[in-house]
C-alpha cells in the first residue's frame, strides 16, 4: 500500500479529535495488520471507494472513547452507551471526509459510504479488500485507539463491479448499517439515506435545545454559581461546534441523495451567470 494513502488518514485523525474533542493523541509505530480481530471494544467502519477503493476502520478501547465522547459533549460518560455509538460513527465519517480531503488534493475523486458501528469484546472487521491493512496505533492519556486502513488504487472496471460494504460480525449498534443493497460502488441508495438523515436531524434536534437551555440560564441567572457558569461557558462553543456539523451532515445526505452513478461518471457542468464567454 503506497504510503500517499496512509498519510491522509493519520493527519484526519489528528485534525478531527484535536478540533472535535481538544485532543492530541500521539501517533506510534504503522504496523501490518493481519487479522480480521478488531483492537478495541468499539469500531467505526466505513466503504470507501472512486480512484482508491476499500475501507476504513477505527477501533477504540471503552476507557478511550468514553473520554473522547466526554470532551465532544461536554459531559461525563463513563461507558458505552448511545451517545457513545452515535459519536463513533460521526468521527469515523469526519476522519473519511478530512482524508478524502486530502485525495482529493493529489487529484483523486474519492466517495464513502455510511459509517457502521460495531460493538463487542473480540468483534472482527472483514475489510472490503481481500488482504492485510495498515493500522496506525494512537495513544491518548485515557488509553488507546487505532485506524485500521486498508485501500488501494482502483481500476476503472472494480469501480462499477464491487460492490463497497464491510461485513461486521457481532452485534451491530445504533441505526441498523445499510445491507449489501443500500451501497454499490460508493452511491448511497435513498432508503439509506433516509435513515441517516432521520437519525442525524434528531441528534441535531437534542442537542439544539441543550445549548438553547444554557443559554437561557446564564440570561435569566445572574447569580448562578460561579463553577456552573464557567462550565457552560465552555460547553456552549463545542456544542455550537456540534450543531454546525451536524447542519452540514444533513446538507451532505441530501446532496447525496440525488446522486446517482450516471452522475458520477458522466458530470454535467451548469452554467451560470459567471460564464461570460458567450457575451464577448
Amino acid at each position: 500500500m503506497d504510503v500517499k494513502f496512509i498519510n491522509p488518514f493519520l493527519k484526519g485523525t489528528l485534525e478531527v479529535l484535536k478540533k472535535m474533542a481538544f485532543l492530541d493523541p500521539l501517533p506510534g509505530k504503522v504496523y501490518l495488520k493481519e487479522t480480521s480481530v478488531a483492537y478495541g471494544d468499539v469500531s467505526g467502519i466505513i466503504g470507501i471507494t472512486g480512484d482508491v477503493m476499500g475501507s476504513l476502520a477505527i477501533s477504540f478501547k471503552e476507557a478511550c472513547i468514553c473520554d473522547i465522547i466526554s470532551r465532544m459533549l461536554g459531559e461525563s460518560c463513563t461507558e458505552t452507551n448511545q451517545d457513545v455509538f452515535d459519536g463513533v460513527g460521526e468521527i469515523t465519517n469526519m476522519i473519511s471526509g478530512v482524508a478524502r480531503t486530502y485525495l482529493e488534493k493529489e487529484g483523486m475523486a474519492v466517495y464513502a459510504a455510511i459509517p457502521a458501528v460495531v460493538y463487542g469484546r473480540d468483534h472482527t472487521i472483514n475489510h472490503i479488500l481481500n488482504s492485510p491493512s495498515i493500522v496506525i496505533p494512537f495513544a491518548t492519556n485515557k488509553g488507546s485507539f487505532v485506524v485500521d486502513v486498508c485501500i488501494k488504487k482502483s481500476k476503472n472496471e472494480e469501480r462499477k463491479s464491487e460492490k463497497y460494504q464491510v461485513v461486521n460480525q457481532k452485534t451491530p449498534v445504533s441505526a441498523k448499517p445499510p445491507d449489501t443493497h443500500d451501497i454499490q460502488a460508493g452511491v448511497i441508495q435513498p432508503a439509506a439515506v433516509l435513515d441517516k438523515k432521520t437519525v442525524v436531524k434528531n441528534k441535531l434536534r437534542e442537542i439544539t435545545v441543550i445549548r438553547d437551555d444554557m443559554v437561557k440560564q446564564l440570561t435569566e441567572k445572574p447569580f448562578m454559581e460561579i463553577s456552573q457558569r464557567q462550565l457552560f461557558k465552555k460547553r456552549i462553543p463545542m456544542l455550537d461546534a456540534k450543531i454546525k456539523q451536524l447542519r452540514l451532515d444533513i446538507s451532505t445526505i441530501e446532496m447525496l441523495a440525488n446522486i446517482t452513478e450516471d452522475t458520477l461518471e458522466h458530470p454535467r457542468i451548469v452554467k451560470h451567470y459567471q460564464h461570460y464567454e458567450k457575451n464577448k
